[in-house]
């Protein structure tokens, strides 16, 4: 069989062909095995099994000639085609004044296994078309096989005049899953009739052109089982349930498509974007859910772990818990979630939570030789920063703006908690007196991403290694903080120009404590600002307000610096241009020849592990091109750089289309 499908007007070669004639659409529906299956030759080449025709007229099944056939379809005429799938053609045809369906078979080579006609002539399952006779002369094999008036199951599903009711998909689901049943476990063992499992070279040109269904752990040489027809059922179970097609015009396809709608769906309880729209809500919830269940667990899971056609009659008529078929760690790989707890994920150990030290105006000003600009590190939206030492240890002391320090109580410079995480810059202690606040924190030395990328008296490059490790640390950093931290703690201005590093390249993000105490502290910033900058996120510039996604964005940009090697922005004499408009366009010839050099860093070329860096870009596309709502979470982000998640789980095919004018300032 190796895949099973449900094919648009394939008469018989369909899966959900209607068995009722009166009703709209059937409470059964059809499984086609002929569809799957072809002639048979032996060794020698013979493509007559001597008691193939004894077999048949035992069972009833009537001979035909190729001439009547022939006449029958008028010759094979298109007229009467209503369908082709891997193995044949399907015409509608009368004979002897009832009307059948005659599959004209391709010639398809399968050593020492029974001929199809012996194999359909013991098959007997309501849930499967019934075959009443075949034609066997010479290279010329076809089927005479019942016809199905009611067309097929993708007909119904994209009508756009009528809706196939819930009701009537999910007996769909259930009947077909029983004919399947039948075939795998009830009577028929699928390795007794395909050819040699280990070495059926002619399933990947079989199914060419339907490989939607094809199981993709099965290739030229791999070995087809029930578990592929599992998957291929999956994808029915995807059409039942969302009503789409099976690839949209920008090539995406439905099992694609469907991954993070399920996550967000079972994420939220929400499923109005996954459910077919036709539906509205006039489904059974609970059934839907199984579904879905169902859907994930065929489709998404490995194939030594898809459940039987047994488990999923179960599910989906409700004997059987889901949790039999898929668990939380299941769901939360499709959701594209860490498969490991957050804090193994970011390597926290122990949350390690104080109070920090108070220092006084004098201390700090003496640490800092009177904040003279000889000690200056740096001057940024909140204030000047000064190296300093204090207690024989050398600090960076944050002398706040006026500005900063007016929104800052006495109360919440001593209630500051303190996040002792590797990836953040360490808060040590503070000062308010009056109008003097300061802060003051670890001294990384090896100064700012910023810095090391773009400063022209720099000329030292940061290698890829270190280039992996800073996306990673900053990553995990910002998951801390997104994620693991309560209450959330959103920057809301990640950039290059906050990301200290020490002697060994690892990052510490720094001013978060910020934006912790001040959730609207970037609104002070012009808009023109921060375009010009090229870390806003487009949401943020429209309407001022802050959430996880605008970080993400910002995280974006700076991943794009890295890959790169250019600023946020641009400038070329008197022109300017955003990083991630330049990008754009570059990205999209990347993507359509696999040839990233116009993108990398022209220091990194030849000098990266590619992999990695193809992961690193779909990772940055994602944060900068796609949607705020569809934005991968840090924690995604983390997974994907560091190789346990697919990077297709956070930026795929489709996706490509978001690069075409870039984010809308």
């Amino acid at each position: 069989m190796g895949c099973f499908l449900s094919k648009s007007n394939a008469q018989a070669d369909s899966l959900n062909d209607i068995k009722d004639n009166t009703a709209p659409l059937p409470e059964q529906s059809v499984v086609t095995y002929a569809a799957e299956c072809g002639p048979y030759s032996d060794k020698n080449g013979s493509r007559d099994a001597p008691a193939a025709s004894e077999i048949a007229q035992s069972y009833g099944f009537k001979r035909y000639e190729y001439q009547k056939l022939a006449k029958a379809t008028r010759f094979f005429s298109n007229v009467h085609r209503i369908g082709e799938g891997g193995f044949g053609i399907v015409y509608k045809a009368s004979l002897d004044d009832d009307d059948v369906a005659i599959k004209k078979l391709k010639i398809v080579k399968l050593e020492n296994k029974l001929e199809e006609i012996e194999y359909l002539s013991v098959v007997r399952h309501p849930n499967i078309v019934k075959m009443i006779g075949y034609c066997s002369e010479g290279e010329d094999k076809l089927l005479v096989l019942e016809f199905v008036p009611n067309k097929s199951l993708r007909h119904h599903l994209h009508d756009e005049d009528k809706l196939l009711e819930w009701s009537k998909r999910i007996k769909i689901a259930i009947n077909s899953a029983r004919g399947l049943l039948y075939l795998h476990e009830e009577y028929f063992s699928l390795a007794n009739f395909l050819p040699d499992t280990g070495n059926i070279n002619h399933i990947s040109s079989i199914l060419r052109g339907t490989n939607i269904y094809a199981d993709p752990e099965y290739g030229d040489k791999q070995r087809v089982s029930e578990k592929s027809d599992v998957y291929s059922f999956g994808v029915v179970l995807l059409e039942l349930i969302t009503g789409r097609e099976l690839s949209d015009k920008q090539g995406n396809t439905i099992v694609n498509w469907a991954r993070s709608q399920i996550g967000q769906a079972l994420d939220n309880d929400d499923y109005t974007v996954l459910v077919d729209s036709k539906l509205e809500d006039m489904y059974n919830k609970e059934e839907m859910i199984r579904m879905i269940y169902c859907a994930a667990a065929s489709v998404y899971k490995p194939s030594y772990s898809r459940p039987t056609m047994k488990q999923i009659i179960g599910v989906l008529e409700g004997t059987i818990s889901h949790e039999k078929i898929i668990d939380w760690k299941d769901i939360k790989t499709i959701q594209g979630r860490p498969t490991t707890s957050l804090e193994s994920l970011l390597g926290i150990e122990r949350a390690q939570n104080f109070s920090p030290r108070m220092f006084s105006f004098e201390e700090l000003a003496i640490a800092t030789r009177f904040f003279s600009n000889n000690r200056m590190l740096g001057d940024g939206d909140y204030g000047r920063v000064y190296k300093g030492e204090l207690d024989g240890m050398a600090v960076a002391i944050k002398k706040l703006s006026l500005w900063v320090g007016a929104q800052m109580g006495g109360e919440q410079m001593v209630n500051r908690i303190n996040h002792d995480y590797q990836y953040l810059n360490k808060l040590i202690g503070y000062c308010n007196e009056e109008s003097d606040k300061f802060l003051v924190y670890e001294f990384v030395p090896n100064k700012t991403l910023r810095f090391h990328l773009h400063d022209a008296g720099h000329k030292k490059t940061i290698d890829w290694s270190r280039r992996k490790k800073i996306a990673i640390g900053c990553a995990k950093g910002l998951a801390y903080l997104h994620e693991f931290c309560t209450p959330t703690i959103i920057l809301g201005n990640f950039t290059s120009g906050i990301i200290l590093l020490d002697n060994n390249f690892e990052p510490k993000i720094s001013d978060f404590e910020l934006a912790q105490e001040l959730p609207n502290f970037v609104t002070h910033i012009s808009t023109e600002a921060k375009i010009y900058r090229g870390y806003g996120a487009p949401e943020f510039l429209k309407d001022g307000k802050i959430n996880e996604k605008v970080d993400v964005f910002s995280f974006g940009v700076v991943l794009l610096e890295l890959i790169t090697g250019k600023p946020s922005v641009i400038r070329e004499g008197n022109f300017s241009m955003n990083l991630i408009a330049w990008v754009a366009p570059q990205l999209t010839q990347a993507f359509n020849t696999h040839n990233y050099n116009s993108i990398i860093d022209v220091e990194l070329q030849n000098n990266c592990e590619i992999i990695e860096m193809i992961q690193m870009i779909h990772c940055a596309a994602a944060c900068v091109y796609k949607p705020a709502k569809t934005r991968p979470k840090l924690s995604q982000i983390v997974e994907v750089l560091q190789g346990n998640m697919k990077s297709e789980s956070i930026w795929i095919y489709s996706d490509n289309t978001y690069l075409k004018d870039g984010p809308q300032y």
